[in-house]
């Protein structure tokens, strides 16, 4: 007989050949234990690989954790450390990743890169009130330029030398000042 008795051939069996038709009842039931063995290990094997993951999974968060420790210290540190991750956290956000797609970051090197950015952002965005402060600063004389004295400085200089010395060329040094 085939596999695909329909309930009709299976009762016309029954009325023509109860013998036939035991042996094929015994045959269904048999089949359908084996495959319900079947289908319990496979779920069985589906099971185990699912916790298998997720024992492989804690123990990858558990390494990367101690290689962030290492890396990037104050990430670990109970004070500095929240401060840390939320500046990670609302930077990822800021360049559009969203709360699920953060919360299943694992690799410490993703942390890292997502801390430096930030921090990158941070520097540059102090860089401007910087650059603000530089342009108001006065300008600065190179070292071995001449510097332009105010005349009166200068004459009072030669005067005090002319005192000291009563040399001709100080005396000389002030009238050519005059011309």
């Amino acid at each position: 007989m085939s596999n695909n008795d329909t309930p009709e051939d299976l009762s016309a069996m029954k009325e023509n050949d109860p013998i036939g038709y035991s042996v094929k009842v015994a045959e269904m039931t048999e089949k359908k234990e084996q495959l319900q063995a079947v289908q319990a290990e496979q779920q069985r094997l589906a099971q185990q690989q699912q916790s298998d993951r997720a024992a492989q999974l804690e123990q990858f968060v558990q390494e990367e954790a101690q290689k962030l420790t290492v890396s990037l210290p104050e990430f670990s540190d109970k004070a500095k450390g929240e401060q840390v991750r939320n500046d990670i956290r609302s930077y990822g956000k800021k360049v559009g990743f969203t709360d699920e797609e953060l919360s299943q970051v694992y690799d410490s090197r993703h942390v890292l890169v997502l801390h430096k950015a930030a921090q990158y952002d941070k520097l540059m965005a102090g860089k401007a009130g910087v650059k603000k402060k530089v342009a108001k600063a006065p300008k600065t004389v190179k070292s071995g330029a001449k510097v332009k004295q105010n005349v009166t400085d200068i004459q009072k200089k030669q005067m005090k030398r002319l005192q000291q010395t009563g040399d001709a060329r100080d005396a000389a040094a002030i009238f050519e000042n005059f011309i």
